[in-house]
């Protein structure tokens, strides 16, 4: 071969490698660009959190000013946040604010499609102006009570006004991240990396089906479709399992040795071990605690108990993988949080029903499991003739105080109730789809086992009796059935 055609060939591999470089290093910039977004959505939701305790506590405060009037309430503060919760000049909540992430965001123009940056922008711009006016609530709240006599019901009902609006902000703000996510992941596909580029695929792989099961789980529980929640959490469990095989010790001479990482990396485990536990809890109706009564079971676990072992603020698995992947400079795409959502609820005084109803809309399926016992099914079924159904329950054999509690479609209407032969009378409201049921579970089962009690109701116009029993291994439920 002549040393023309070798001098050819040689340019050509060099041109090739200088553009295969050429096209990573620019691959990496726009990683860098969809991550601005990701970092803006993760510091929104945070400050979100912050807005959302400020309602959630008013929330509470208000229902008691109602009910218990007599209390002593401190209504709300201000004072000891920043004016705007999603700018933060003083640095008390965020490394970057939110709006200092669009001003990056701004700045790096130019490094995505068009019509990416343009559809991204839009997203972005709207969940901006959704924040603005959710911080504007609190100070609106305040401007209320300052002026509003609490005393007159119709005051009382544009306080509450106000609070609907609350939830209609952070159900708009969830919508405007997920179309943002949606673009973001869609573009992210498109960029191709090898495997040296990402350095540790194993470990970033399995650290996506981590993130991806535990949004899965979240995502049932913010949309109330729990139904599979069961094999969701076998999916976590796995994805867990796959995770904890991984040992950073083996990478020898890398960066995956660090002692930050290697902290980081073991909070990751034990916060998603943590969140399988609370969704177990979930799943098998146990206990809310007493401070949180007032919420339905949705809402609390969602909020509380388990997006912390997700989010930022409770240094929960997003946050620690997010730290890793900046520490780790590779081009992999951040993971989004998932914000709260903020569910007005009533004084008894104000409630406008006298009737229960569930706060799973739909169920498909009888319990097998609650609060760690097994559950059997009556061999009778309760039929109805209409969706409110009143009813009355009390001992059915001899006055031994049992301790019981009662669930209705997986709340529970009363705890470790002493029934007697006094009539306990409930009013039910039945979900129009899917099925009913009633769950007895036994606390204490008195001096005569099993514990027994007896509900009533009208049926066609006559009294219908049916029995319940309970022991401390298995509970029973009985189908609730319209015809």
């Amino acid at each position: 071969m002549s040393f023309k055609k070798i001098g050819f060939i040689l340019f050509i591999s060099i041109v090739c490698t200088f553009n295969l470089s050429s096209q990573a290093s620019a691959n990496y910039e726009q990683v860098k660009a969809l991550n601005n977004y990701v970092n803006f959505s993760n510091e929104c939701t945070h400050g979100l959190l912050l807005v959302h305790r400020l309602l959630d506590k008013f929330n509470k405060n208000i229902n008691k000013y109602v009910d218990l009037p007599d209390q002593q309430i401190n209504f709300y503060s201000n004072k000891d946040l920043p004016q705007d919760i999603f700018e933060d000049p003083e640095k008390m909540f965020y490394d970057i604010s939110p709006n200092a992430w669009m001003i990056k965001i701004e700045g790096a123009k130019g490094k995505l499609p068009a019509t990416l940056e343009t559809s991204l922008s839009q997203s972005a711009t709207e969940m901006k102006r959704i924040i603005t006016s959710i911080n504007n609530i609190r100070f609106e709240l305040d401007d209320q009570l300052k002026v509003l006599d609490l005393t007159k019901r119709e005051n009382l009902s544009l306080v509450y006004d106000k609070l609907e609006v609350g939830v209609k902000y952070y159900k708009d703000y969830y919508k405007h991240q997920q179309k943002l996510e949606k673009d973001v992941l869609a573009y992210y596909n498109t960029l191709k990396f090898t495997n040296n580029e990402i350095q540790f695929p194993k470990v970033v792989n399995a650290l996506q089906r981590t993130y991806d099961t535990n949004r899965a789980a979240l995502n049932a529980l913010y949309f109330k479709d729990d139904d599979n929640f069961g094999e969701l959490i076998k999916k976590e469990q796995l994805a867990l399992a796959s995770l904890d095989s991984i040992r950073l010790t083996d990478y020898n001479s890398t960066r995956l040795i660090n002692s930050k990482v290697q902290m980081w990396w073991a909070n990751i485990l034990k916060q998603a071990k943590n969140s399988i536990s609370e969704q177990k809890s979930f799943a098998e109706s146990e206990n809310i605690p007493e401070e949180f009564k007032l919420y339905d079971k949705y809402y609390y676990y969602y909020n509380f108990p388990i997006i912390d072992k997700f989010n930022r603020y409770g240094m929960g698995i997003v946050f620690e993988m997010n730290r890793i992947m900046d520490y780790l400079d590779i081009p992999v795409l951040k993971k989004f949080e998932m914000p709260h959502y903020f569910k007005v609820f009533y004084p008894k005084q104000l409630e406008k029903t006298e009737f229960l109803e569930a706060s799973d809309p739909i169920v498909k399926a009888l319990p097998k499991t609650v609060r760690g016992r097994n559950v059997v099914t009556a061999t009778r079924s309760i039929k109805v003739d209409t969706f409110i159904v009143d009813f009355k329950m009390y001992d059915h054999k001899i006055i031994d105080k049992d301790l019981v509690s009662l669930s209705f479609n997986g709340d529970w209407i009363i705890e470790k109730f002493e029934i007697s032969e006094k009539p306990y009378e409930f009013t039910l409201k039945l979900n129009q789809e899917g099925k009913n049921f009633l769950l007895l579970h036994a606390d204490d089962m008195g001096r005569q086992p099993p514990a027994t009690i007896a509900l009533s109701y009208m049926y066609h116009g006559k009294k219908e009796t049916i029995i319940l029993n309970s022991d401390t291994v298995k509970s029973e439920v009985i189908e609730i059935i319209k015809n």
